[in-house]
């Protein structure tokens, strides 16, 4: 029997409020649900911990043989999505070989995760604040790998600005590392070198770092270089210094030609002196002089803030 029409309009009518109840409950529910999942609570998550570290004569990288179970306090959300059984995996770069025991005769290594308590705050960032450690000890693994010191060389390309030179040698930091990886492929590397540093027009004191060159599956205990070299203003200036022939017995009659040498020195800019001959010595040994006609004379004294300095002639002939 078919039904007046406005009694289908009544029927119709009372579905529409029932979706429209059912819809107003789920909503309600998810507002609540976001409102608590929203709020800050305690509770313990799981993670297994990935350190890089640098024991000596060890592997870098290990994982924890266990998890770390964290009391730590966030929002729901981030507490739920933190919540695996086997716990997640979390990295810290870094950790100070200072904070890892060896157990005797093992590759094993443990420690104390308050002493790394920053780091893993660092690790999990601002939605989580570390109030707790349930896991009182940590334990790792590192395998023994072959190691070697190796000198580092420095690779710069530098040129300095008219009237300004070096006022010491480069130094590098460190100038010797150590290299790990497989035996026979350490045994073949001799030397590290920098990826090229180039400065060019420099007229000041250098420092800075520079990365060392990978060499594939060699570890280094050092990935960059600290460098640093004193540059400054010069004065260049002459003076024509006598050569002197020393170790000469009395009867000795030597004839040298020239009898004197320019030399020309270079000394700092801001600490100018008024040095004159007495300052300086050139000379040759009267030994030398015996297997030699022509003879390279050496600086035998000069003042000792002086830069660099050269002779004109480099050889001097002589005849006994």
């Amino acid at each position: 029997m078919q039904l007046p029409f406005k009694a289908n309009k009544k029927l119709l009518g009372g579905g529409r409020n029932w979706i429209i109840l059912v819809f107003s409950l789920l909503l309600a529910f998810f507002m609540w649900s976001m409102m608590k999942l929203s709020r800050r609570y305690s509770s313990y998550i799981k993670y297994q911990i990935e350190v890089v570290s640098n024991i000596e004569g060890r592997k870098n990288t290990a994982r924890s043989l266990d998890v770390l179970v964290i009391g730590a306090k966030s929002t729901g959300f981030n507490i739920l999505q933190n919540r695996k059984e086997n716990g997640n995996l979390l990295h810290l770069d870094a950790v100070d070989a200072k904070h890892f025991h060896g157990v005797e005769k093992t590759d094993i290594f443990y420690l104390i995760p308050d002493d790394i308590k920053k780091q893993v705050q660092d690790a999990l960032g601002k939605d989580f604040v570390v109030e707790s450690f349930a896991t009182d000890t940590l334990f790792f693994r590192f395998p023994e790998q072959w190691n070697r010191k190796v000198p580092v060389r420095e690779n710069f390309l530098i040129t300095y600005k008219g009237q300004y030179m070096p006022y010491s040698p480069m130094t590098v930091r460190p100038d010797s590392i150590l290299i790990y990886g497989d035996r026979d492929v350490i045994a073949k590397i001799e030397e590290v070198v920098s990826y090229p540093v180039k400065i060019d027009n420099v007229s000041g004191t250098l420092s800075g770092v520079a990365t060392l060159k990978e060499i594939e599956g060699v570890r280094f205990s050092h990935d960059e270089i600290f460098y640093n070299q004193e540059v400054g203003r010069y004065l260049e200036k002459t003076l024509t210094v006598p050569v002197v022939i020393t170790d000469a017995p009395s009867y000795a009659n030597v004839a040298i030609v020239p009898q004197q040498v320019e030399i020309r020195y270079r000394e700092p800019f801001s600490n100018p002196a008024r040095y004159g001959i007495r300052d300086f010595q050139v000379g040759i040994s009267y030994n030398e002089i015996l297997h030699k006609d022509v003879v390279k004379p050496r600086i035998l004294k000069m003042p000792d803030n002086i830069l660099s300095i050269r002779m004109e002639p480099l050889f001097v002939e002589c005849v006994l």
